[in-house]
């Protein structure tokens, strides 16, 4: 969401509909993350999302303060492990483009590996260590959000859903919704997965999927791990909770069903994401799933993992953001860059590459 304070010294006034809400998925802070293998030959790509990592770093070290809320986030560093020596060779690569932005990322022997984490499986080849990685709760960061938001004026719209868009003369839109009209002299779009429906009541089509993911929790189990673990080459993420519990998941896919589009879970996810967690800690072996759940995200294109964000050149003062697959970790800095546009700024990061001009003509 934008930061309602950013808006505020615009003088705007800002009506809030939240969409229902989604159990959360992503909860990770993958700041070093690496891109696909086929995007590393995209440099300018990799700049600029380097350039919103190493921002979004800064920010969630200080958004507890900023938001004056416990957001249950542990920077204790993240491992991103290779199995084979093609993946380190790809993760070394990967660290020397990410350096000259301020992400440090070290690569580890698999003795140094070992040394670090040693419940580990003493098969991976090595792994590349970012300090600043980590998680956060999103049932905690989601509402202290909204309590800064209403704290300054903002008015949050529960259970109304927009109907349609259409424009109010020279300077503004009439939003009809199931509570009524909102005349709004500017609508920031940030809808998730809704977002094609939304945009598409102005006459906008964007790339966006909707993409139904899936997580696991485990019975609670002595510490072993304190980092954050991903994997170079098959999907992985795996943490251990404060509350002793681990939590898998990695883009394993769920399932929309039904004509209402119920998400459920289902069990070759189940399967192929316990393996590879068990692959890479072994004491997984012994280790109980007591519950996995479904949730909802977004796919922007196989080229943009970052999202999409700017102001319609066709409905001026209709903006959109949208967060693409790391959409989490990144929206502190997405928002803010966000509010900047919808005040009339230059943005503070160069946003072209996610632009909303440059994504929408390969819708």
């Amino acid at each position: 969401m934008v930061p309602k304070d950013q808006l505020q010294q615009y003088d705007a006034k800002v009506d809030l509909a939240p969409s229902e809400v989604d159990e959360a998925v992503d909860t990770h802070l993958p700041f070093g993350k690496p891109s696909w293998p086929r995007l590393l030959t995209q440099r300018d790509y990799i700049r600029a999302t380097d350039r919103l990592y190493a921002a979004a770093a800064r920010e969630w070290r200080t958004l507890k303060t900023v938001l004056a809320a416990e957001l249950g986030v542990r920077l204790g560093g993240g491992l991103m492990v290779a199995e084979t020596p093609d993946e380190l060779i790809s993760l070394e690569g990967k660290s020397r483009l990410q350096r000259p932005f301020g992400i440090e990322t070290d690569i580890l022997t698999p003795q140094d590996l070992l040394a670090m984490a040693p419940n580990l499986s003493d098969r991976l080849a090595g792994a590349s260590y970012c300090p600043h990685e980590g998680f956060a709760n999103p049932l905690l960061v989601t509402p202290a959000y909204l309590r800064a938001a209403v704290h300054l004026g903002a008015r949050i719209r529960r259970g109304t859903r927009v109907r349609s868009i259409e424009r109010a003369g020279p300077g503004g839109f009439s939003v009809q919704t199931s509570a009524g009209v909102v005349q709004a002299h500017r609508i920031v779009c940030a809808a998730g997965a809704q977002t094609p429906e939304v945009v598409g009541m102005v006459g906008l089509e964007l790339p966006i999927v909707p993409h139904p993911l899936q997580v696991m929790a485990t019975e609670p189990w002595p510490p072993v791990l304190t980092q954050v673990i991903q994997h170079a080459g098959r999907q992985l993420s795996l943490r251990q909770t404060p509350h002793r519990t681990f939590v898998i998941g990695g883009g394993w896919p769920a399932l929309a069903d039904g004509p209402d589009g119920r998400l459920r879970t289902i069990i070759p996810s189940i399967l192929g994401n316990s393996c590879v967690a068990r692959d890479v800690l072994p004491c997984l072996d012994d280790v109980q799933i007591v519950r996995a759940w479904p949730g909802m995200t977004t796919a922007t294109g196989t080229r943009n993992r970052v999202g999409i964000l700017g102001e319609y050149e066709r409905a001026p003062g209709f903006f959109v953001v949208v967060a693409g697959g790391w959409g989490f970790a990144l929206s502190p800095v997405l928002s803010q860059l966000t509010a900047e546009l919808v005040g009339g700024g230059t943005p503070s990061l160069p946003i072209e590459e996610f632009g909303l001009a440059r994504c929408a003509s390969r819708a």
